[in-house]
């Protein structure tokens, strides 16, 4: 990283809170805003040009999530590191920010100066999880430690991922497995739960806790 202010990319739809961010990137002496995006394909236009070392990143966006576009950022700007600003605190998606390999994760209703922490300790190359989200992931190790008895890793993967409404090829893709391993090992999460359609699997991962 160089000692000059950090490049940032913010990719985040909610135009009042983009605005915010926008004026206080460019009061800030650490920061050099290079771009503010309302979606994550704007955004990916944007990375060869614009070089951002730091992209922060909401989840919930138009077209492709903010998971996503970090995903397809990172083939054009493998160096550039992510923090994840965003109001959701459902176990589910926090799990699939745990597995997308970002380096942090931030609630939007963090302080400025907690902010501007997670943006300089993950522009530096460092870890950054919110107590929230270290406390929401604790408990869910927990609860995979008990589905562990029951399912495979992989097979608790493709469930959650289910859970959240991606189809098959959508979760093929995301893992960068083959389809047919993906409908594999669906049929065998259904078939351990005693579910038999994807509504009756969603039942099943509210009973046992995995959705609020």
């Amino acid at each position: 990283m160089s000692h000059s202010r950090i490049r940032t990319l913010l990719v985040e739809d909610q135009g009042m809170f983009r605005a915010f961010m926008e004026t206080w990137l460019a009061a800030h002496p650490r920061f050099e805003l290079v771009g503010a995006a309302g979606s994550g394909e704007e955004a990916l236009g944007w990375l060869t040009e614009r070089r951002p070392e730091l992209l922060v990143v909401d989840i919930q966006l138009p077209g492709m999530d903010g998971l996503e576009f970090v995903r397809a950022a990172r083939q054009a700007r493998p160096q550039a590191r992510a923090l994840v600003l965003s109001s959701l605190m459902d176990p589910l998606a926090l799990t699939r920010v745990r597995e997308s390999g970002v380096e942090g994760y931030l609630e939007k209703d963090a302080r400025p100066e907690k902010l501007e922490e997670a943006m300089t300790t993950v522009a530096a190359g460092r870890a950054f999880f919110s107590a929230r989200f270290v406390e929401t992931m604790a408990h869910e190790n927990a609860k995979a430690e008990a589905l562990g008895k029951i399912l495979s890793r992989r097979e608790q993967e493709v469930l959650t991922q289910v859970i959240t409404g991606k189809t098959s090829r959508e979760i093929a893709d995301f893992y960068g497995i083959g389809l047919r391993t993906v409908e594999f090992h669906r049929a065998n999460v259904m078939a351990k739960l005693g579910a038999t359609n994807t509504a009756e699997l969603v039942a099943q991962a509210r009973l046992r806790g995995m959705i609020t």
